[in-house]
């Protein structure tokens, strides 16, 4: 709000008793203010106006609004500048001893200027004012009695730690008093003493039936193992040797098997004949075939082969598949939109004695089902080649 420039307000208006004359009484009423002895109190949001007309308002208090919640008080001097606080006019070094409140002074407002960490508050050797000093300027050899701290004897010939335990006194305890108040944990691994006779084995801190102390010992699994505790997933990939297997009494020739779900020593399976396989060279690998343009993969079995497999080889990086990755060719298939009568095999293949050959249904994509997700996707043909796995019994 701003305030107005009439101080005054008429209690009646004067005009039905004066007729014309009742204006000059009204400006009279309004406009009167107080001598230069006497003052107002102004209520406004923004500093009161003093130039002009308005300067009688130096004489004035003006609360300021402009935190309703917390009214400010104001006075005007002359000098700059004008409109003061009246919380700001307290001279400097004015505030005496006897205007603070007993036990008001919090270490908050004491200031650290001067001092430096962990020192302490003390009168000064001419007891004219205080100084920062260490604990260690204040405490010298041999000024601090024993006696000060511990005033109960030691037993004869015994040992004994002074110390505190609590919010109690000091005190004389035991070695076995301090290490029953070490923390759990507190000792670090490097604070203990080596195993005595080490070698290159390793010795562990244990105790055994009837031991009363700790003792350095090696592992010994046959007595610190419980029987049948030791998981297989502990063991390290190949690294157990076969002798270290149980074959006592097993006929040579004879392999490790499973009989009715049991894993035992059994007779090997005869086979007769023997097994030639074939897999296309990586350098020869087929490629991608389309309609009307099959492709044939030799195999040297000279003969139909026994087991066959084609697969789609990938040469260059296609969706999350990489170099070397395979897929079956018949778990590819060709889609055009994915209804119900234009999905199909992405293959035929035809088996003879001496080739594979693999012919595309139709010249639409070829999807597979993605490496990580699982979500089919087209290839890009030029980044597939054709391989063929195959193998006959001779």
């Amino acid at each position: 709000m701003a305030l107005n420039t009439n101080p005054f307000v008429e209690g009646i208006d004067p005009t039905s008793t004066f007729g014309g004359y009742a204006s000059v009484l009204l400006q009279l009423i309004r406009q009167a203010i107080p001598s230069s002895t006497y003052g107002m109190i102004l209520f406004d949001t923004t500093p009161p106006d003093v130039t002009g007309s308005n300067a009688w308002r130096k004489t004035c208090l003006w609360i300021s609004l402009a935190n309703p919640a917390e009214p400010a008080l104001y006075v005007y001097k002359t000098s700059s500048p004008g409109w003061v606080n009246i919380n700001d006019i307290i001279s400097p070094n004015s505030i005496t001893t006897a205007m603070i409140q007993n036990n008001a002074v919090t270490l908050a407002k004491l200031s650290v200027s001067g001092g430096a960490a962990n020192q302490l508050i003390r009168v000064n050797a001419g007891a004219t004012a205080f100084e920062f000093v260490s604990l260690a300027s204040l405490v010298t050899t041999g000024s601090i009695p024993v006696g000060s701290l511990i005033t109960t004897g030691i037993p004869g010939g015994q040992f004994r730690l002074a110390g505190t335990y609590g919010p109690g006194v000091a005190n004389w305890y035991t070695a076995e008093n301090v290490i029953d108040n070490i923390p759990t944990g507190y000792i670090a691994a490097d604070l203990l003493a080596p195993a005595p006779g080490a070698t290159s084995r390793s010795k562990f801190l244990t105790t055994r039936t009837p031991d009363t102390f700790g003792t350095w010992r090696f592992l010994e699994p046959n007595t610190d193992i419980l029987d049948n505790t030791t998981s297989g997933a502990k063991l390290q990939n190949g690294s157990v040797d076969p002798v270290k297997i149980v074959s006592s009494g097993i006929p040579d020739g004879y392999v490790l098997g499973k009989v009715g779900g049991v894993p035992d020593w059994v007779a090997p399976t005869t086979v007769a004949g023997t097994i030639v396989q074939y897999v296309t060279a990586v350098g020869s690998l087929g490629a991608i075939p389309t309609v009307g343009s099959p492709t044939t993969l030799s195999h040297t079995l000279s003969a139909m082969p026994l087991m066959y497999r084609v697969v789609i080889y990938c040469e260059t990086a296609d969706g999350n598949y990489v170099n070397g990755d395979e897929i079956d060719a018949l778990s590819c298939y060709i889609a055009n939109g994915f209804t119900s009568d234009d999905q199909t095999t992405a293959f035929s293949i035809l088996i003879t004695s001496t080739n594979v050959v693999v012919r595309r249904q139709f010249n639409a994509s070829i999807y597979v089902a993605d490496k990580t997700t699982g979500a089919v996707h087209p290839i890009t043909d030029a980044r597939w080649r054709l391989r063929l796995y195959a193998m006959k019994a001779a």
